[in-house]
């Protein structure tokens, strides 16, 4: 018993070791952009300044710090990029495999499309920042997938 902890203590801290070691520093996309919004709440510094202590209070910076540095920055170190950290005009593509077929994913800014190799089917999937809300789009048309994302997110960082 003793010896199959002592086992499992020197596998968690080699795991550690290899996350903190590994220099995934990364660039802290959501917390930037939280930082930013509430610099720009008010013309205010004393307001802006409220704001911040609310949202420390909340904990809010809090969240976002540690969704960045437990998933997002992760991402970042091995895939190469931040999902956050998007930009309008940033495109990325990669290609997928499922269930023997060949899939070309494209995302940019608040979409995504998914597109089949071997037929002409796209999925498009649009983003609305003001319904915090994803659609899947046919056209004109919207069909609701998923709302409240960020409370969903903020689930995803507390269970990590």
């Amino acid at each position: 018993m003793k010896k199959s902890f002592n086992r499992f203590v020197a596998v968690a801290l080699i795991a550690a070791s290899s996350v903190a070691l590994s220099g995934c520093f990364g660039s802290f996309a959501l917390t930037s952009k939280l930082h930013n919004w509430n610099g720009s709440v008010s013309d205010s510094k004393f307001v802006n300044e409220l704001v911040f202590l609310g949202l420390c209070i909340l904990p809010a910076y809090e969240l976002c710090c540690l969704g960045d540095a437990l998933i997002f920055n992760s991402i970042e170190f091995w895939g190469g990029n931040n999902p956050v950290a998007m930009k309008a005009g940033d495109i990325e593509k990669d290609q997928v495999m499922f269930a023997g077929k060949s899939y070309t994913v494209t995302k940019t800014m608040n979409k995504m499309e998914i597109s089949s190799e071997e037929s002409d089917a796209v999925a498009e999937f649009q983003y609305y920042p003001e319904e915090d809300a994803w659609y899947l789009m046919n056209g004109q048309e919207k069909q609701k997938l998923m709302k409240n994302t960020k409370k969903m997110m903020k689930a995803v960082v507390a269970l990590h």
